[in-house]
């Protein structure tokens, strides 16, 4: 399984767009200080960090699932509910919208950069990167990226069975951030059942993404 979405900055210490696997995100400039993660109570997976965001972002983009005999299958008032919004309007996009033009709907119209999977520094898997070096304030700094490794994963607290988890990351290479946070997720978990051998399937999906 591998996600690709764009990144859509929504809160962000600057004029940037990011994207994953090729998929851009955009971004608005606003002071990150007063952003604070809504995480649910009683759990201990995912942990805020005490200071301020670096990026508030919102992932407009698909989860990819492979089907294997083994596998089954702080802001402005309307920041609370931008997944959902932009969800809505990424699901009724007709075939061939990309993930980058649902920001204009949202209010978050430029692209930051790019978040998509490479190879794992640790030689065995591939693990997720959010890449900025090619795009906005950081296009040409090479060390403008950050490759995460999962430290916590929560379900979602809403419809697990269709939103996928909420996540923790830590920085294991590159600059930009030293954790990275995915929560408010709506949609992206696969069917409950495939056909062996079948294409890959897209789920479409949408999140936000706090870098610290």
């Amino acid at each position: 399984m591998f996600a690709k979405f764009q990144l859509l900055g929504v809160l962000a210490s600057a004029a940037l767009l990011v994207s994953v696997s090729g998929s851009p995100v955009v971004a608005r400039t606003c002071d990150t200080s007063g952003a604070v993660m809504d995480l649910p109570s009683g759990q201990t997976a995912l942990v805020s960090p005490t200071t301020a965001p670096l990026f508030v972002l919102l992932g407009v983009g698909v989860q990819n699932y492979s089907c294997s005999s083994t596998t089954s299958i702080y802001a402005p008032p309307e920041f609370a509910s931008i997944q959902t919004t932009a969800f809505d309007a990424w699901s009724a996009a007709p075939a061939g919208t990309t993930a980058t033009s649902i920001g204009s709907t949202v209010s978050a119209p430029d692209l930051l950069g790019f978040h998509y999977f490479v190879p794992s520094p640790s030689g065995t898997g591939i693990s997720p990167m959010w890449d900025f070096t090619s795009t906005g304030s950081f296009a040409g700094d090479s060390s403008a990226f950050v490759i995460g490794a999962k430290v916590g994963d929560i379900a979602a607290p809403t419809d697990p069975a269709t939103n996928v988890d909420w996540l923790a990351l830590n920085n294991v290479q590159g600059s930009l951030a030293s954790k990275i946070f995915r929560i408010d997720t709506v949609g992206g978990q696969p069917p409950t059942s495939c056909v062996p051998g079948s294409a890959p399937i897209s789920v479409k999906y949408t999140a936000k993404y706090f870098l610290y």
